[in-house]
């Protein structure tokens, strides 16, 4: 999700100068695989959804987020069933995620961080780490984040999935929770392209396992101006 360079409280000064955070994914800044994946629609994206919808589950948990900040989804719908589950939850992480960094204090252990990250994996562990050095920096984000171009694809066990899709955080800020300070500034890669693999846990819901990023692998060219 944000592409900006983790910080630590220890090093909150070279923050405020410099420093942007890698992936508020939860996963490392590694190149992913070139490989054409099938799935969703890859055009311009539609009109965008609420940051409080929850997708097509209606037994997911609607996740509330501040004013603050809005999630922007284009175009996240496949006709297949099984690829729009996978969908909503790569959704819903999200959601989770940011509703985790934006409460007083920043929270990772969050019940919604648990529903859609598996316990154990690198995508969890990350997750935990990097919402905790918002909470040591008390610290928070602010803006609209844009993510579009998703492609999804099932693998035929249908018990693992991955979903890529790409990432604009141009219009985010992190900032000192009490002065309101800005604490980044503008990074020069615009986009990020996340691959995420997700398992189904045992009770047969998609939940996240790992994330990798590349960094300015997107552009604008699905992105609605």
């Amino acid at each position: 999700m944000v592409r900006r360079r983790p910080f630590r409280s220890a090093t909150l000064a070279a923050v405020a100068a410099a420093a942007l955070l890698v992936s508020a994914c939860g996963g490392d800044d590694s190149g992913s695989s070139d490989d054409k994946i099938e799935g969703a629609s890859q055009s311009s994206p539609a009109a965008s959804p609420s940051a409080s919808e929850k997708g097509t589950d209606p037994d997911a948990p609607e996740i509330e987020l501040p004013a603050s900040v809005e999630l922007v989804f284009g175009d996240w719908e496949s006709a297949d069933p099984e690829e729009q589950a996978v969908l909503d939850s790569g959704a819903q992480r999200q959601r989770a995620t940011y509703e985790a960094i934006t409460q007083d204090p920043p929270n990772p252990d969050s019940e919604y961080i648990a529903l859609y990250n598996m316990k154990g994996t690198g995508a969890w562990t990350s997750l935990q780490d990097w919402i905790g050095e918002f909470k040591a920096a008390n610290a928070t984000v602010e803006g609209t984040f844009r993510f579009f171009d998703p492609q999804v694809r099932v693998a035929d066990n249908g018990i693992t999935a991955t979903l890529r899709f790409c990432s604009d955080e141009r219009d985010v800020d992190q900032k000192n929770r009490e002065t309101g300070k800005v604490l980044t500034q503008a990074d020069p890669y615009e986009y990020v392209e996340y691959t995420t693999t997700l398992q189904k846990n045992d009770e047969g819901a998609w939940q996240t396992a790992n994330v990798e990023n590349k960094r300015d692998a997107c552009d604008a060219g699905g992105l609605a101006q």
